[in-house]
């Protein structure tokens, strides 16, 4: 069911932004890109969209850098973290930039006022790692960062380099999104799921069809295919546990999630994401 807890942004104000910028990145999650597409958004991007994956740390065997998928879209994969790819996403904008000026000339003042500049909207769904990867890319802490979706209040303009201007926006969301994505993105706090064990269980199920035990090895119990079973290995093992005795499988099922979302483990399979 769509998710009502977040509210759509303006589409009027992401569209304003939009038109006025010369590049869109559309910052997704490495680990399942899909989750933090946003449809509607790449439509009014158009060919000014450039798709940066992060957390490629956390994809065992996916090279960083540039790649050209078949219908001609851009893809950066990048680590903030190790900071893998950055600098060659960095060099990429600024070879497009003055390219830019090499035809239409130079940034310059008008009344106080910067004129054609190079400006990127940077873009995402909550906590995907805009604001890391922004702060990677200028070398310093240009924007506030944590471990809780809607850290971004407002609009931010950045100098990435002379006349080069990045623009990060607050995160959007589609109301089609899924319960599931959001949150397997790290766009839902875990305590707000309706649905912890459903979630739970599509991020194991993930794991079982990659015939990956990542999962079972991080909390270190053995690994089941079961689900429901392999949560209350989990609950036992981490102490969640009920009157009686019983394991406690809604808190370990947000356990398994909220520890997902913060990267602690990941899927290991190359071509798992």
């Amino acid at each position: 069911m769509p998710i009502p807890n977040f509210k759509l942004r303006s589409w009027s104000m992401v569209s304003r932004y939009i038109s006025m910028c010369q590049m869109v990145l559309l910052v997704v999650d490495g680990r399942h890109m899909a989750s933090g597409r946003v449809s509607r958004l790449e439509r009014e991007a158009g060919r000014k969209l450039v798709l940066v994956a992060t957390k490629t740390d956390l994809v065992p065997g996916r090279k960083t850098g540039l790649s050209v998928q078949p219908n001609g879209l851009t893809v950066f994969h990048v680590s903030s973290k190790t900071k893998a790819g950055v600098e060659e996403l960095r060099k990429w904008i600024t070879t497009k930039a003055y390219e830019r000026f090499a035809r239409l000339g130079k940034p310059y003042m008008r009344e106080g006022t910067w004129c054609n500049t190079f400006d990127i909207l940077i873009l995402g769904i909550p906590n995907v790692g805009k604001s890391s990867l922004i702060n990677s890319m200028t070398g310093r802490r240009a924007t506030l960062t944590g471990f809780r979706a809607g850290i971004t209040r407002g609009v931010q303009w950045i100098n990435l380099a002379e006349g080069i201007r990045l623009i990060d926006a607050p995160g959007v969301v589609d109301f089609a999104m899924q319960e599931e994505g959001l949150a397997l993105a790290g766009s839902l706090d875990v305590e707000k799921l309706q649905d912890p064990m459903g979630t739970a269980q599509k991020l194991i199920d993930r794991f079982t069809l990659a015939k990956d035990h990542g999962l079972a090895n991080y909390f270190d119990v053995e690994h089941s295919t079961d689900s429901e079973k392999l949560l209350a290995a989990i609950a036992l093992r981490r102490g969640k546990i009920l009157k009686g005795g019983e394991p406690n499988l809604d808190e370990a099922a947000r356990l398994v999630v909220r520890e997902y979302q913060k990267g602690k483990y990941g899927l290991m399979k190359k071509d798992a994401h």
